[in-house]
């Protein structure tokens, strides 16, 4: 089998996407700004998507506005939809900011949404109204991944000023969950490093319980503080791949702008710092030394039971990058890793890795669960890295998931999983040992062999089956 592509019979369709649309990732990039409504200019059922998949994961309300398009307005155009759309946001919501974003039913009947933008702008003069800013994210191209990155560099296209030095970095955090948001700005506050986060979901993605009604965030990144990124020491995208706002501030208002890679295990977060320390003059205290200390501490902890352990992952590109790097970096074989965006960056780093760390996993850009599941099967995996779409070929395969990413629907917890950082390290190695141990290792700590592995397995299954027929001769 070729390293670098897994040949399968299947070419005609894609089965189990390892990816989702573009206006999920717009979404998720506003919901981290304050007093700011994303509006998806399309069916009601986008919006609705939205909100079932980000209220599942997250476990806390999301407020997605939709222009609720239908067949007339297929035949007509949404024109109505919108402009009635952003006049009930105005009137009931008085947001500062509306962002919208179009859909791939919008993009494909051809909508001019800065053109309708306008004309409700030229209807309204005598009002106050919001800032309103489209974004182009057609569903049917790219992925969230591409979204995200596409409306953080509307944002700061249409408000990004110059004015005088703020002394600040830019941090472009991609789609993160809350966690990993608190991770970085822990790091930065260590640092005594003023930034400005795009976008910060680590307060309203994982809030206080309240008695207060849903309403428009007041956590999050603030339009006065991205109209400030123009005035920054430089940006530093977390992710390679949503990097386009950086590069619009270092073109336009020479603001230094540094991509990657995703802060990940020890050497992936001693980049990040070395870049902080590069644009500003900051000195690494003690105790980011320490942190560091024990993710090693950790990693040399937990190696005799990581050993050679056979790992698959999947999930965004930079997080892919970054986790192969990291489990390499624990002693673990990465076997499979796949991402659905296909992406030249993506492969260049794996490149890298593969040759840096002498691991030829295969590596799919571009594939989906299936094309995932058929390598796995060909190469083997000891544990599987993702999210919840994993556990149907985890449970096919007798393997543990270790659930990580977006989407988690069949857990608890997903805004408080942490992987980034020295301490985000930490936690990972501790969770994924103890996965590990869970599954291949007896209550006294031994592990177990194949053998005993299948005659347990066996016996779960005829002790299933007999309470089954029990249940059946009971009825």
């Amino acid at each position: 089998m070729d390293n670098n592509n897994c040949h399968q019979d299947k070419k005609f369709a894609v089965v189990n996407p390892s990816k989702i649309c573009q206006p999920m990732g717009a979404v998720q990039a506003l919901l981290g700004v304050k007093d700011t409504m994303p509006l998806i200019h399309g069916s009601q059922g986008c919006s609705t998507y939205m909100r079932f998949q980000l209220t599942r994961h997250f476990r806390e309300p999301i407020e997605v506005a939709s222009t609720s398009l239908s067949e007339k307005t297929v035949i007509y155009g949404g024109e109505f939809n919108l402009m009635k759309a952003l006049k009930n946001i105005t009137e009931k919501q008085n947001p500062r900011m509306i962002v919208v974003a179009s859909s791939c039913l919008t993009e494909t009947i051809g909508d001019d949404m800065d053109g309708i933008i306008e004309k409700f702008k030229d209807a309204n003069l005598d009002k106050d109204l919001p800032i309103i800013i489209p974004v182009s994210t057609p569903s049917y191209t790219e992925s969230h991944v591409e979204g995200y990155n596409r409306t953080v560099k509307a944002l700061v296209e249409h408000l990004a000023t110059k004015t005088v030095p703020n002394d600040k970095i830019n941090i472009i955090t991609g789609n993160l969950c809350p966690a990993d948001v608190t991770q970085v700005k822990d790091i930065l506050k260590t640092l005594k490093c003023d930034s400005i986060i795009l976008t910060d979901t680590s307060e309203n993605l994982d809030g206080p319980l309240t008695e207060e009604t849903l309403s428009l965030y007041e956590g999050g990144t603030s339009v006065d503080e991205i109209e400030d990124t123009a005035n920054s020491l430089g940006t530093v995208a977390l992710s390679k791949h949503v990097n386009s706002a950086g590069t619009f501030l270092e073109k336009k208002f020479g603001v230094k702008s540094i991509a990657g890679p995703l802060p990940a295990g020890l050497e992936n977060t001693d980049e990040f710092i070395k870049s902080l320390c590069n644009l500003g003059d900051y000195e690494i205290p003690s105790s980011l030394e320490k942190d560091r200390g024990r993710l090693l501490d950790a990693m040399v902890d937990a190696h005799s039971y990581n050993y050679h352990r056979k790992v698959a992952i999947f999930g965004d590109p930079d997080f892919v990058s970054g986790m192969t790097r990291f489990t390499a970096e624990m002693g673990m074989i990465p076997s499979v890793v796949c991402t659905g965006t296909k992406s030249k960056i993506f492969n260049e780093d794996m490149s890298l890795i593969t040759q840096e760390k002498e691991i030829s996993p295969v590596i799919l850009a571009g594939g989906d669960l299936y094309d995932m599941h058929q390598a796995i099967k060909a190469k083997g995996a000891d544990i599987l890295i993702g999210n919840s779409y994993g556990a149907s070929i985890a449970q096919e395969e007798n393997i543990p998931l270790f659930r990580v990413g977006f989407p988690i629907f069949d857990r608890l917890g997903a805004q408080r999983i942490s992987i980034l950082g020295y301490r985000g390290g930490i936690e990972f190695v501790d969770r994924i040992t103890n996965t590990l141990l869970d599954f291949y290792y007896d209550e006294a700590g031994y592990e177990i062999i194949e053998e005993e592995k299948e005659e347990e397995t066996k016996d779960k299954v005829g002790n299933t089956l007999k309470i089954q027929y029990s249940a059946m001769e009971e009825i």
